[in-house]
């Protein structure tokens, strides 16, 4: 944890493999100083296929993201937080993060199979439109 800003996500790796890494999110005190930024930055991965599995929780860095629901962030697709997370990106309505998810970086590129594929928000990708 970083009280000044937020840190990447490659600081919650807890598994390394030789082509994919896993990370763990849970629960963390939000970053204290006054001045830092307590959301996601905008990030490319560039040499990862990101895929998240959402566990519980509220997922501070999405809006309309639930339990159960995965989602997938090919290479070199510029992602970070919603329009409606950036509302928060100073002050946070709670201390802490409550939030339980397991993000598996790739190495290789993932293809999406038939079973993702027919459960798909086809929606997601103007989720980040935000509002006008």
């Amino acid at each position: 944890m970083s009280h000044r800003y937020h840190l990447p996500p490659s600081a919650h790796t807890t598994f390394v493999a030789n082509r994919f890494v896993v990370c763990t999110f849970a629960p963390r005190p939000f970053e204290t100083d006054p001045g830092a930024l307590k959301v996601p930055f905008f990030h490319n991965n560039d040499d990862y296929d990101e895929v998240l599995f959402y566990h519980a929780g509220d997922f501070f860095s999405r809006d309309n993201i639930h339990p159960g629901m995965m989602t997938f962030h090919p290479g070199g697709f510029t992602h970070g937080p919603h329009p409606k997370a950036l509302t928060r990106m100073f002050q946070q309505p709670k201390p802490a993060t409550d939030e339980f998810a397991v993000m598996v970086d790739t190495r290789d590129a993932l293809d999406v199979g038939a079973g993702a594929a027919a459960v798909e928000w086809s929606g997601y990708v103007d989720s980040w439109k935000g509002r006008p």
